[in-house]
């Protein structure tokens, strides 16, 4: 099943492929994090002070080593990886457009989202949305994932609009990863 618009290109991936749940999502994220660059500590630390507190949207702050994504490569010091989870109001993709728009907000960052990460995907084996963000200094990357792909898809009719989709993504439970990293080279 390929859903599109707002939620833009699915991926091409078989609904019965079990192998792909969970891990899927981290292995996507983690392809577009093939980058390498030059960012000083003060600047990393001064980053992390600007990831935004997500409690306002209903989530909850838990250890990284909870999620599902039980994948994530481990971050180099002196970065910051920030994990949540809830249920929030919107769809998963809403919130990850949510939380960047923050970071933009708080920080001198440039929305760079189209040029490092995949297409956001909802399919019944793995959803996820991801958003990045680039000040010179350093990345700000935010990946917002539902645990339970199926229980979206299996709402949805044969051709879904966008409406239907966002509907039916909204209040679902998420996994949350905000994370500042190296600066990708020029």
């Amino acid at each position: 099943m390929r859903l599109g618009g707002a939620l833009g290109r699915a991926a091409d991936v078989s609904r019965s492929s079990g192998r792909c749940r969970g891990r899927l999502v981290v292995v996507l994220a983690a392809a577009a994090l093939a980058a390498a660059g030059c960012t000083g500590p003060a600047q990393a630390e001064r980053a992390a002070d600007n990831l935004p507190d997500l409690t306002s949207d209903g989530l909850t702050t838990i250890d990284c080593g909870e999620l599902q994504q039980d994948a994530l490569t481990p971050v180099e010091d002196p970065y910051v990886r920030q994990c949540w989870t809830g249920a929030p109001d919107v769809a998963f993709d809403a919130l990850a457009d949510d939380v960047i728009g923050s970071i933009t907000s708080a920080t001198d960052a440039e929305d760079v989202t189209a040029f490092i990460c995949p297409d956001d995907v909802i399919i019944a084996d793995v959803a996820f949305a991801c958003r990045a963000a680039y000040d010179d200094e350093v990345m700000y990357r935010v990946v917002v994932s539902l645990p339970d792909p199926a229980a979206v898809v299996d709402q949805l009719p044969d051709e879904p609009t966008d409406a239907e989709i966002e509907q039916a993504a909204a209040g679902q439970s998420v996994e949350v990863v905000v994370q500042t990293e190296k600066t990708p080279e020029e």
